[in-house]
């Protein structure tokens, strides 16, 4: 891939990223800042055409330098421009509100007003961020087929994971979705509708579940961080599903990543994180796991959340033990089902991308 972008890569000028003697001296600089404040360091957002964007960009050596803290992505720069004027309007609406009434939410029901959060007044956000009520994060869980193991285990994985960072965020459960059966679109398109970020993780996409037609007529605006776990790849689902046998040829490319980010971008949603291709069982453990622990734990946004996963900086991240999560077919070397953190870069580590702001910060 660098060879064949290496034409394209040389008319570039990127000499904006810091060294890492800059980045030190920024950090000497930051000693006297309070410890809840993030240093967002260089951002970086890769605007490509679709064929690009099909590639796992961030393996470049270009997109791994250490003065890099993130690295995203966008479909166009009309596109992005409208993820940031959407997040400033509805961050001037929370500043108008905490001053007409005093930080206090709306009691009415009816009022969509009620979604937005106003920052707490002791919590001070880095420059250049926007605020995402975690208080509100509601997540998906949608096994192979009901009553099959697969889906127990998936249960299992994103309860105990959830459990680790109650502590974090003690109204974590609230809002949230445990179910036996998979849920209906009904279930999902209410979830959407309500939440100010949501997970979903499956053995199959999110828009298997989901009808794209449903999903493209849906505002979502008020939902800030789509964290999309899938596909899981098992035993159960090698073979060709029946959804994947009926729906169309059409059907089934606005099931792939790159279709589902767009979908869920022209719908409103600021920022989507998703899998480029299958990922076992554990490694999606493992990357909810760390994912959910940069955010809500470490305090990251989203796109050094993200970019953390890439092995750059895995030292204050701890050891998660999530149970029933690793698949002994796909792993016949592991003794126990523990989620862990490597510096070792892999296929893997670039497997989970970003869409859109990567300077969401959860509160």
């Amino acid at each position: 891939m660098e060879d064949y972008l290496n034409p394209l890569l040389s008319q570039f000028d990127f000499s904006f990223i810091r060294s890492q003697a800059e980045m030190s001296k920024s950090k000497i600089k930051e000693e006297q800042c309070v410890s809840d404040k993030v240093e967002l360091g260089d951002q970086l957002v890769v605007l490509a055409d679709r064929k690009l964007l099909e590639l796992p960009l961030e393996a470049l050596p270009l997109l791994r330098q250490e003065g890099l803290t993130s690295v995203s992505r966008d479909f166009s720069l009309q596109l992005f421009f409208s993820r940031l004027s959407r997040e400033e309007t509805q961050k001037v609406e929370s500043d108008n509100k905490k001053e007409t009434k005093g930080g206090k939410g709306t009691k009415g029901k009816g009022d969509q007003s009620q979604a937005i959060k106003a920052v707490p007044a002791n919590l001070e956000l880095p420059p250049h961020t926007f605020a995402v009520d975690a208080s509100n994060l509601q997540y998906i869980v949608d096994p192979y087929k009901e009553g099959h193991f697969e889906g127990i285990r998936l249960r299992r994985t994103m309860k105990e994971v959830l459990e680790n960072h109650r502590q974090h965020l003690p109204h974590l459960w609230e809002g949230f979705i445990s179910s036996k059966d998979r849920p209906s679109v009904f279930d999902v398109e209410q979830i959407l509708s309500r939440c100010s970020a949501f997970i979903y993780m499956g053995t199959d996409p999110l828009l298997t579940r989901f009808p794209p037609a449903k999903l493209a007529g849906l505002n979502l605006t008020e939902c800030h961080m789509a964290l999309l776990f899938d596909p899981v790849q098992s035993k159960a689902n090698i073979l060709p599903s029946n959804n994947e046998q009926q729906n169309s040829a059409g059907q089934l490319t606005l099931e792939r990543p790159l279709e589902t980010a767009l979908l869920l971008s022209l719908s409103g949603v600021g920022c989507i994180v998703l899998n480029q291709w299958h990922s076992t069982p554990k490694q999606e453990a493992q990357n909810l796991a760390a994912v959910l622990d940069n955010i809500l734990r470490v305090r990251q946004t989203s796109g050094q959340a993200i970019h953390a996963l890439r092995g750059l900086d895995c030292s204050h991240m701890p050891l998660y033990k999530v149970t029933g999560t690793d698949d002994q077919s796909l792993n016949t070397d592991s003794k126990e089902d523990e989620v862990r953190y490597t510096p070792a870069l892999s296929p893997t580590a670039y497997n989970c991308i970003l869409y859109g702001l990567p300077n969401l910060i959860a509160t």
